[in-house]
């Protein structure tokens, strides 16, 4: 038995270890299930890809729905001309709606004019659900209407789908009665709900409401808009009232008469007999203040009698003669008037007073009133010191107005002079020696260069000599089978023959079949800068950026358009003629291009090379001397250069030249000037803020060429931390003076020979396409000669007036300089003085608004504003969270609703 237990056992735990091997295998496709629920659980959380408002179907969407609106209305008008189509279209549309049915084809035609707006906002399905609901509460209307006329009780309205059917179409002997099917359920529902009362007041509120949502809005923003339309007209009513005041301020002031005028007086000191007649008088009304209009107020108190104190009448209505002894006669007017100034004194009564105002006596008056009368008289008329403080006081109103107009007035500025280019003869002339005999030289030099290169194997012959101010080329022809190399190898052999130094051999000569060696002259030649200008070369060359360079080893004289360069780099060590070759650049500008044509930002970090020019009227900001400022100068000139760009592609041209071309006639478009950045050590401000200033010179030297502007860049240090790769690749043309080391030459030029130059001028200039340099004797101008140009200028142009929106943006990007900010294009960091309420910043979000976008040109043409409050105002709307930061050199997108602005505007909270 045992035996047969355990067996049994075993036979249990073999059927159950199947059972649990299925077990297994069946959880786990429950996990892999359970994974795969999972997985769809997430697929939802992707995002729907939004609707296209630009797609194919949503570009003909509302000409087919604006169609088919136009069908369904002939449907209803023409019945016979329609078809089937149309016939059954009008049977359903009528047995469901009944004449409420005419409003169909204007739904549908609404849902076309806002479908665009509505794929946007992704709310066609609700569009089409709030027509509908119009729709039918328009016909629930009219089955209340149908159910009140015919006097059919609350209670026993019909829900008979058929008989309501048949009452929305009707027919040839009945006429269409009720809402139709869907009208007449829903009325019969609230009718039998909440009576006739009850029915009207939520069907005409649904209605309303809906009818709202339909055209996009909802009733809080339809309030919004309504209480924004009543606040624009009390603002332009107000502006207009504020206006005419001011118009006619200078011609009414306010006035206010003594108290004692209106109260007659006695000389006698006792009344009258006729008490009673001088209480009869009107009583004395409250003097007016201030008149508003040009018509005469009424509420000015008339006077009793007719007197005027400086024209002699005679009384209208004769009175009987006094006796002398009761007649006390007024004092004469002549004693307080003088007669020379009865005209003026007299205006100045008549607008006191209102003009002429005369009420005569009346004969029935007592004779004792007379006296009465005339003291009155006297006593109303001002005496001559009340008179003269009343003219007084209207004169000093008057001034006090002229004194306000002319502050409110713009400060008027001294009219701008006419740019004089100066005379030539403020430059020095050659006063040199012209026939000096140097043939002899000429020919020695050449003997001994010939047979020094004969005597190292190397056979040529000489064919032509160039002298040139400083160096003299001969050109020479090796025989056949004579390498090249062999020659330039022999430098400093035939340095050492020749006794001088500087020699340097240029192998091949471009464009010729020979060697050129350079040989310093023994008797060198000063190139005076007055020389080079009074060519016609200088003065026909079209370029306003044509600058005189020097001369050329042949003795031609070199010009280069900074236009074509189109920027230049300029190195050489100190003493070499770096700075004066600047010097030449920039008294060249002044002789070829007024203020209007070209403009000049220059950077002197070392506060003595660019000091003396201050002043000149070509500049946009006075020296800049400081490297924070420098390297914001730079900042601004980036920004400048974007804002170029915006301008050149509104007009839809591709250089400045070709924009001030086309908008040469257009008063509203900015003339743009080309503007010259001339850097006099870059070396400085690199050490001060490299990253700034790098990043500032690429993008300048990559882009600016066609919104005209163009840089200058010297440096006596022209290692590769100062002449980065960056700038070496984006600054094409170059000029070396002579260098230190063969290493900072090939830094420059990117090949040896300015380290063999000789000094004093002597430079190797190597333009955009060349492809070796060439050398070239820079023409000189002195200290004296440049301070004579700038005091020429300053004197017969004016003071100098500089942009003051250039410098506040100079001085704001400087700021921001070592602080890890990248100018304009990292977010606004504005200080207290920006961050005041400027009263232009609700003119431009209204502008953003209603275009959609902002950007700083944008607000400069459609406000009139000058660039950098322009970009201020934009600064402070990205701050406030109304615009987008930048985005290259897409406009910034509007992050508020209109609905949202007019809410700002009628709280006043953002513009108080």
């Amino acid at each position: 038995m045992p035996q047969k237990k355990t067996t049994t056992e075993a036979k249990k735990k073999s059927a159950s270890a199947p059972e649990k091997k299925t077990a297994a295998k069946k959880t786990a496709p429950a996990k892999k299930e359970t994974s795969v629920k999972h997985a769809t659980a997430a697929m939802p959380l992707k995002e729907k890809k939004a609707p296209n408002p630009d797609s194919v179907f949503n570009r003909v969407m509302p000409y087919i729905l604006m169609i088919v609106a136009l069908f369904v209305a002939v449907c209803f008008l023409m019945s016979g001309m329609t078809g089937s189509v149309g016939g059954a279209i009008r049977i359903v549309l009528y047995g469901l709606f009944s004449t409420a049915a005419w409003f169909v084809p204007v739904v549908i035609a609404i849902e076309a004019v806002c479908w665009k707006k509505d794929v946007e906002r992704g709310e066609v399905t609700s569009k089409w659900i709030f027509a509908l609901v119009v729709v039918t509460f328009i016909a629930v209307l009219m089955h209340v209407f149908y159910v009140q006329s015919n006097g059919i009780p609350s209670g026993e309205v019909s829900f008979n789908v058929k008989e309501l059917w048949q009452m929305g179409i009707g027919s040839e002997e009945v006429s269409r009665m009720g809402g139709g099917v869907l009208g007449g359920l829903i009325a019969a529902l609230l009718l039998r709900l909440i009576g006739i009362a009850g029915t009207l007041i939520v069907s005409i509120a649904l209605l309303f409401t809906f009818t709202v949502f339909l055209f996009g809005l909802t009733p809080r923003a339809l309030g919004i808009y309504i209480a924004y339309y009543f606040h624009k007209k009390r603002e332009e009513s107000a502006k207009k009232r504020a206006e005419e005041n001011e118009r006619l301020k200078p011609y009414y002031t306010p006035v206010r008469r003594d108290k004692d005028w209106d109260e007659p007086t006695s000389d006698s000191g006792h009344e009258t007999a006729e008490e009673p007649a001088a209480k009869d008088k009107p009583k004395k009304k409250k003097p007016v203040d201030r008149i508003d209009t040009l018509e005469e107020p009424e509420d000015l108190p008339p006077f009793d009698i007719d007197v005027d104190p400086f024209e002699e009448k005679e009384e209208e209505e004769e009175t009987e003669p006094l006796p002398a002894s009761d007649y006390t006669p007024a004092s004469p007017i002549a004693e307080f008037i003088p007669m020379e100034e009865e005209p003026e004194v007299r205006n100045e009564l008549k607008e006191v007073f209102g003009g002429e105002r005369r009420q005569s006596i009346p004969a029935t008056a007592a004779a004792s009133a007379v006296p009465s009368a005339a003291e009155a008289a006297v006593s109303a008329v001002p005496d001559a010191a009340e008179l003269e403080l009343m003219v007084e006081r209207k004169r000093l109103s008057e001034l006090e107005a002229e004194k306000k107009e002319a502050e409110n007035a713009p400060e008027e500025k001294e009219p701008v002079r006419e740019y004089v280019f100066p005379p030539i003869s403020l430059l020095n002339i050659k006063n040199e020696p012209q026939n000096v005999d140097i043939s002899e030289e000429l020919h020695k030099n050449a003997v001994k260069l010939v047979e020094t290169l004969a005597s190292f194997k190397v056979r040529t012959r000489v064919v032509n000599v160039s002298r040139g101010p400083t160096v003299t080329r001969y050109e020479l022809v090796p025989e056949e089978g004579i390498r090249v190399r062999s020659i330039a190898n022999l430098v400093d052999d035939i340095a050492l023959n020749l006794a001088t130094t500087g020699v340097r051999i240029e192998a091949p000569i471009p464009g010729k079949s020979a060697v050129g060696i350079e040989v310093p002259n023994r008797i060198k030649e000063t190139v005076y800068l007055r020389e080079l200008i009074e060519k016609t070369t200088f003065k026909q060359a079209a370029s306003r950026l044509n600058v005189v360079l020097g001369k050329s080893v042949a003795g031609e004289p070199i010009y280069l358009d900074i236009a074509k360069m189109p920027h230049l780099l300029i190195a050489g060590a100190t003493g070499m003629g770096k700075s004066v070759c600047i010097n030449t650049m920039i008294i060249s500008l002044l002789y070829k291009a007024t203020p209007d044509e070209v403009k000049m930002i220059l950077i002197d970090p070392k506060k003595v090379e660019f000091s003396m020019y201050n002043g000149i009227p070509h500049l946009l900001v006075p020296v800049v001397s400081d490297p924070k400022k420098a390297a914001g100068s730079l900042h601004w000139a980036v920004n400048e250069m974007e804002r170029r760009f915006e301008m050149i592609e509104d007009v839809g041209v591709r250089d400045v030249m070709s924009y001030n071309k086309i908008t040469e006639g257009d008063p509203e478009k900015e003339r743009l000037p080309q503007i010259v950045i001339v850097i006099d050590e870059l070396a400085d401000l690199m050490m001060t803020a490299p990253d700034d200033v790098e990043d500032s010179i690429c993008r300048l030297a990559q882009k600016a060429r066609a919104a005209g502007m163009h840089l200058v860049i010297g440096t006596q240090r022209p290692s590769v931390d100062v002449v980065t790769g960056l700038i070496k690749a984006n600054v094409p043309s170059r000029i070396a003076c002579t260098m230190a080391s063969q290493v900072d030459s090939r830094t420059i030029l990117d090949v040896a020979g300015a380290e063999k130059l000789i000094g004093k001028g002597d430079m190797l200039y190597s333009p955009v396409g060349f492809n070796k340099p060439m050398r070239v004797q820079g023409a000189f101008v002195s200290d004296s000669e440049v301070e004579s140009v700038v005091q020429f200028l300053k004197s017969a142009c004016g003071t100098c007036e500089y942009n003051d929106d250039v410098m506040a943006q100079i001085d704001k990007e400087a700021a921001r300089c070592g602080m890890g900010k990248k100018g304009s294009g990292a977010s606004p960091d504005m200080d207290d003085e920006d961050m005041e309420s400027d009263p232009m910043l609700r003119p431009a979000l209204e502008l953003a608004v209603e275009s959609g976008k902002i950007s700083t040109s944008l607000i400069q043409r459609r406000l009139s504003l000058g660039y950098g409050r322009a970009a201020k105002l934009i600064d402070k709307m990205q701050i406030l969270g109304y615009v987008s930061p930048p985005d290259g050199q897409k406009p910034r997108t509007v992050l508020i609703t209109k609905q949202q602005y007019m809410e700002m505007v009628l709280k006043k909270d953002d513009f108080e």
